[in-house]
Parts: C-alpha cells; structure tokens; sequence
C-alpha cells in the first residue's frame, strides 16, 4: 500500500497540470528546419532563397573567388571541414542535434531556423500545443531567440573575431543590424 500511495504522491507532484507543457530539464536539441516547415511555409520559402540557407556553399572550393582571394584565403581550397567555419555556416555545429557532417546531417548544413531561434526541441513542444496561443515570454524560457529583439543572436558570427569577411577586407562587411533587419534576403519576412 505504501508503495501504491508513493506511486500516486509521484505522479501527482511529477505530471504537469491540465494544460501545462512538460518542458525537459535537459538542454535543447536541435531538431531541424524540416519541423519548421510545416508550420511557417511563407518563412520557410522565402528562407529557402536567402542567403542564410545557401551559405554551406559558400565553404566549397571556386565559391566566391574574388572575396576569398581579398580576404587572403585560397579559393580553391575546401572549407566545409573547417571548424572555424563550420560553427557560422551550419546550425548547431557540435551541438545536441546539431551538424555533424555533410554526409550525416545534410539538413543542418547552412544557417537554418534555430541557428536565429535557438534549439527547437523544448519551444517546439508550446507551439505543438498552443499553435498561436503562447506568449513570447513562455518560448522564450524554453529557449527560443528572436534576432530582432538580441543583437547577439546575429553579432555572434556576424562580427566573430575569427570569420575573415572583416570591414577591413572590405566596407560591406560592417554588419548593422538595424540594416540588416530593414532587408529580408538574410533571412525572412516577418510575418503575424
């Protein structure tokens, strides 16, 4: 009997209340923009034609030729093993679900949503069971970001000591955010 009454005592203190989301204790993981997609087609595609999504390539050898030979690095070389690159040009690089490998995790290749939003795995469970009731400060706590409100978010590669895209190789390197934010090719639109 103590047993059964410590069962019950258990399950009541341990199971969320009636509309509560259980949110892991573990850190978010990485879950892909596959999971995304199905939610947000109109960022989704506007995503799939930004710069972001098709920044992997950029890594590959006889990419950008001119800037890679101004910025001192050797164009036909192949960077897409390169950790100093791999941790900006892909989502989640040595991170829980994150990029591995082109071979293992093709998907993760490139700056995909939850390297601006953060690891999808906890936020993903509100929006599952909310759709659009949950508040910002609840995904917040489960770790999404939001690049328009934290300038880290962007500044974190954007002006990361080691990308060699600097302002002095050249001026249209200077990163402005507010800018950045005005023109929707990096990412995608805002949408309501």
């Amino acid at each position: 009997m103590a047993v059964i009454t410590g069962l019950f005592i258990f399950l009541f203190l341990a199971l969320p209340a009636h509309g509560e989301i259980l949110v892991s204790a573990a850190p978010p993981s990485y879950v892909g923009y596959e999971g995304c997609a199905m939610c947000h087609r109109d960022q989704y595609a506007d995503w799939q034609k930004s710069k972001h999504a098709k920044v992997f390539e950029l890594l590959r050898p006889g990419q950008r030729v001119a800037a890679k030979k101004k910025a001192k690095l050797d164009p036909d070389k192949d960077y897409t093993t390169s950790i100093k690159c791999l941790k900006c040009h892909t989502t989640g690089y040595r991170e829980t679900g994150g990029y591995v490998n082109f071979e293992e995790t093709p998907t993760r290749a490139g700056i995909g949503c939850e390297m601006c939003h953060g690891p999808g795995s906890e936020y993903r469970k509100i929006h599952k069971q909310k759709h659009l009731g949950f508040t910002r400060e609840e995904v917040s706590a489960a770790g999404q970001l939001y690049g328009s409100v934290d300038p880290q978010v962007c500044t974190r590669c954007h002006e990361h000591e080691d990308t060699p895209m600097q302002p002095s190789v050249d001026e249209k390197y200077m990163f402005n955010l507010e800018e950045r934010l005005r023109i929707t090719r990096a990412y995608h639109k805002h949408y309501k």
